[in-house]
């Protein structure tokens, strides 16, 4: 009975999402997700897709909105580019880059 009940305890604790494991599997998470790209610089739900112009024009000029029109950025050297600016705390889970 000890058991279940510090089980049920754990659970009333905030998980927020980060320090991810199997142990925190089962765990809901009051953390909000975006995934933010050169299609979707805000992360705003339903918005990726949206390009229609891009790096990727070319090759999907045939396959109208919703396709990866602006799959990538291309950053000069010396560039500075931001590709997000968002309120609040948070972590970047991943992240692609391809320098030449």
């Amino acid at each position: 009975m000890a058991f279940l009940a510090s089980g049920c305890h754990e659970q009333k604790l905030k998980f927020n999402g980060l320090e991810t494991s199997m142990g925190n599997l089962p765990r809901l998470s009051y953390a909000r997700t975006r995934s933010i790209s050169p299609e979707n610089f805000t992360g705003e739900k339903g918005k990726g897709g949206m390009a229609t112009e891009g790096t990727g024009a070319r090759a999907a000029r045939e396959l109208g909105q919703g396709w990866k029109v602006s799959p990538s950025v291309r950053i000069k050297p010396g560039q500075t580019f931001l590709m997000a600016d968002i309120e609040g705390a948070g972590a970047i889970q991943h992240i692609w880059m391809t320098p030449t």
